[in-house]
Parts: structure tokens; sequence; C-alpha cells
């Protein structure tokens, strides 16, 4: 008997089933590549970066010191880290001067026409018994025992903390100085005061605050940062 297969039971030639097995398989990997299911997407946190913060004294060099030629209380915080070039310079020009010069004072104030500062160091000569000015390059005879002439301690000049000691007592980083005085850093001592009676002796600071129309003349003493000022004395 002849059996009679019928199109819907014949079964494709083997050669072409594995052909189109293979097929599936590639369409199947091609798809999981491309796309991701959307649980899997939805479980990949999302990476925020953090900001780097930005360094105090960045932020400093940021502002521009001696803003209008005037000299503020914030720019005192700026002084302390040119201190060191300030008063290295003035030295240089008072050795070329007398080789026996030694500093007694140190004022800061700002440069005309320019956003820096300018260093105005007072040096002593016992050979040509003589100050000398840095800034000008001028100096004066001056009577006076030697011995009576203290030399600034340079080591201990820190501006950052007058700046902190002002800051404390409610001056703002905007309260402008006097500019005819500047910021001046001397030794108090009890041949040569420097400050109100009262004022400890050692290092001492002044600074002349304009506030409302009047000024402020503080001294600033140091290492305890206390103030001290004329007007409370009255």
């Amino acid at each position: 008997m002849t059996q009679v297969i019928s199109p819907h039971n014949r079964r494709p030639p083997r050669g072409a089933m594995l052909v189109a097995f293979a097929c599936l398989l590639c369409l199947a990997g091609c798809s999981g590549i491309s796309a991701p299911s959307p649980r899997i997407a939805e479980m990949e946190p999302t990476v925020v970066p953090t900001p780097t913060p930005v360094p105090r004294n960045r932020l400093e060099s940021a502002r521009e010191r001696c803003a209008g030629g005037r000299l503020r209380v914030g720019d005192l915080a700026l002084a302390g880290d040119e201190w060191a070039a300030g008063v290295q310079a003035a030295t240089e020009a008072a050795l070329a001067w007398r080789p026996d010069a030694r500093l007694v004072m140190v004022r800061v104030g700002c440069a005309t026409l320019e956003t820096g500062f300018r260093w105005r160091g007072t040096f002593f000569s016992q050979a040509a018994q003589s100050f000398f000015y840095s800034d000008t390059g001028s100096s004066e005879p001056a009577e006076v025992d030697p011995a009576a002439v203290p030399t600034l301690p340079v080591a201990d000049v820190d501006f950052r903390g007058l700046h902190l000691a002002l800051a404390r007592a409610g001056y703002g980083d905007d309260a402008e100085l006097s500019p005819a005085s500047g910021a001046t850093v001397r030794l108090n001592e009890p041949a040569d005061p420097f400050g109100p009676p009262g004022t400890p002796e050692g290092l001492v600071y002044h600074v002349a605050i304009v506030t409302k129309g009047n000024v402020q003349d503080l001294f600033v003493s140091s290492p305890d940062w206390t103030i001290h000022s004329y007007q409370d004395r009255r």
C-alpha cells in the first residue's frame, strides 16, 4: 500500500531546521545587547558628581585687594599672605642704604592707582644715627639712644591674626581703614610707648577704622589680641 503524506505533516529538511535555529539564536543575542530590560535600567543607580570644595585661600585671592585704592579690614588677611615678600623687599632696600639697618616698624597701605599693597618699613641705623623709609628711599637724622630703639620681631607679625581680632569685634571685611595710617605694627615698650595707657608690652597693631563719618583708633595687642582705644578711656 502506498502511504500518502499530507502537506501539513511534511517536515522540512534537517539542514533548513538548523539554519532557522541559528537565526533565532542570533536575533535573541542581538536584541539582548541593544535593549536591556526596563527593570534592569531602573535598578541602575544615578551617580551624582560631588562638587570639589574651593580652598579658602583661593576665595580670598579672587577678592580684589585695595579695591578703589582703599584699604579695608578684609585686605588684612591678604596682607598676611604677602607679608614675607613685602618685608623682604623693604629689608633689601634698607640694607642697600646701610648694612646695619634694622627694622623698627612696618605700615601697610594701598598703592596709588593699583590693586596692590604698599609696604613702608621704618629702619634704624646706629652708624648713620638715622631712620630710613623703604617706600620712598628717604632718611632723616635721629638723636635717640640706639638702645631705646626696639627691633621688630618679624617672625611674630601676623596680619591674619589682626584680621580675625577685628572680625570678632564686629568689624566686617568692607570696613575702611584711614588711608593716612593704614595698618601699622611695632613694639610697645616703656622707653618707646605705642598705644593708650594699659596696652600690654610687646607687638601692637594700629588701625584707624572709618565708621559713619567717625574714625576709631584701635590698638590691638598680640598675642592676646585684645583691642585698646583712647576713646574707651574717656
